[in-house]
């Protein structure tokens, strides 16, 4: 069934249920698993080949999606083995049982350098000095000291949502092309959202595995961290597009998130246009200097509660850093314990 949004085209108005699988095209199946978060699923593909199967990501480490597997294992993919798992990035709902299932099959582990180191450093309890840094950060841009140490402790929940990440991977670079599924699929490595996220693209086929960068519903999550406070991811994730200019207008988009569409010319528009209306917003609420969590406040005016507004500080943060970088905003703190900005025009 043909739904659309705009000139968005979505082929399919419903989903699999956790443990099914659609064919979505020859030998490509997508499936659907549920996360323990706000955004409550993740989709994944299999991919079928002559001696098993190929996944693109995993999802996390939760009873649920287990189950989930278990019943995809036995079912749709026929009791076939995983020969291969390939992450499209390092973030927790996307390689979280990666290791328990390369250790399951003993299979190949895929992915990007970067978000292999990404997904074993943010994944570990003990990494030195990560707590401190995490604290700072915290503090310098608004958050008592309290808080920022309840908050630096809540975080762990997230690395326990994670079975042990791969001791090592087949790396993954951008512009190389992958055999997987039968089908040879163009690597289109991306910053932004995650260090080096990666895309998959089937030009015979017209097939985009879209990942988290090309959401069809909401926008992904582009956050300044701790390990970086004055990274420009926002700065990356707009510099992205072109990369996908290959792309044809009709290709099918298969997205982490949300449900498969058509409209990737379309979509771009509106991810363009949302930020550089953020950008404006974030302009204006500078106008007087302001601290970078009181700004989070009134970007975000409907979060709540301490573990939600640090990731709202992560995304207004990216904000203010590219503003900062293209000389509209600046830091006025002048030296002081607390991050102050303020626009410049």
């Amino acid at each position: 069934m043909l739904a659309k949004r705009g000139k968005l085209e979505f082929p399919w108005a419903d989903t699999p249920p956790p443990g099914e699988a659609r064919e979505v095209a020859p030998g490509l199946f997508w499936a659907r698993l549920p996360l323990p978060f706000r955004l409550n699923h993740v989709n994944v593909w299999l991919l079928e080949e002559d001696d098993g199967w190929t996944v693109i990501d995993t999802g996390c480490a939760t009873p649920e999606i287990i189950a989930a597997w278990e019943a995809l294992l036995a079912g749709p993919m026929r009791g076939r083995p995983v020969r291969r798992v390939v992450a499209t990035h390092g973030h927790v709902d996307h390689i979280g049982l990666s290791g328990w299932m390369v250790s399951r099959f003993d299979a190949d582990y895929v992915g990007t350098f970067a978000e292999w180191m990404w997904a074993r450093v943010s994944h570990m309890h003990d990494v030195p000095g990560s707590n401190d840094a995490h604290h700072s950060y915290l503090v310098r841009n608004g958050f008592d000291d309290a808080v920022a140490q309840k908050l630096v402790k809540s975080r762990h929940r997230f690395i326990d949502l994670s079975s042990p990440i791969p001791g090592w991977i087949t790396e993954i670079r951008d512009g190389e092309t992958i055999r997987l599924g039968g089908r040879s699929w163009r690597v289109i490595v991306t910053r932004g959202h995650a260090f080096e996220h990666a895309s998959f693209l089937d030009e015979e086929a017209n097939i985009l595995i879209a990942g988290d960068h090309l959401l069809p519903k909401i926008t992904p999550v582009i956050a300044v961290y701790e390990m970086m406070p004055k990274a420009d991811p926002l700065g990356d994730y707009l510099e992205s597009f072109p990369s996908f200019s290959d792309v044809r207008p009709d290709a099918l988009v298969l997205p982490s998130h949300g449900t498969p569409y058509r409209g990737i010319s379309e979509r771009i528009l509106e991810l363009r246009e949302h930020h550089d209306k953020r950008l404006a917003a974030t302009v204006e609420f500078l106008r007087t200097p302001r601290v970078p969590l009181d700004l989070s406040k009134s970007m975000f005016p409907h979060i709540e509660g301490p573990d939600n507004m640090g990731f709202a500080l992560g995304e207004t943060l990216a904000h203010v850093n590219h503003l900062v970088r293209l000389g509209a905003v600046a830091d006025v703190s002048a030296g002081s314990g607390t991050a102050l900005y303020q626009a410049l025009r």
